[in-house]
């Protein structure tokens, strides 16, 4: 198998296992929302539970990793951080400037955050070697 090949499974395994942590994000956000919360604050609630919910799924299952806990949970929770960063500039401006629905601008944020959060927590998060993810 190329390196391609195996960066690609490794990005649908990494989309795949993010269903779940997209699954308790939306559930959280759109909750939230029902009950009247700041949009920003639905989106941002529902990332940190969504966060939480890949990280251990990422470790074991998309990646395999054996970078110990100690290690690569400080570096997911950075990266996190990052995409948190980006998904409510994404929902400000989309909900703020450019009047889109709540639920469509959080779609386009995760789409955004996804392929940004990959890129990094395949080079550094949870790579085994400097810049090298698990073959």
């Amino acid at each position: 198998m190329t390196t391609i090949d195996r960066s690609l499974r490794r990005f649908f395994a990494y989309a795949l296992v993010g269903g779940a942590g997209t699954a308790a994000h939306y559930g959280l956000f759109l909750g939230l929302l029902s009950l009247r919360a700041p949009v920003l604050f639905a989106s941002c609630a529902g990332y940190v539970v969504g966060a939480l919910v890949n990280y251990w799924l990422n470790h074991a299952v998309t990646f395999a990793s054996e970078r110990p806990h100690r290690e690569a949970a400080p570096r997911f929770f950075a990266v996190a951080a990052l995409g948190l960063l980006l998904n409510l500039s994404i929902v400000a401006i989309a909900v703020g400037w450019a009047n889109w629905p709540p639920l469509l601008a959080q779609i386009a944020a995760t789409a955004l955050c996804l392929l940004a959060t990959y890129a990094l927590n395949a080079r550094w998060s949870f790579a085994t070697a400097i810049g090298q993810p698990k073959t």
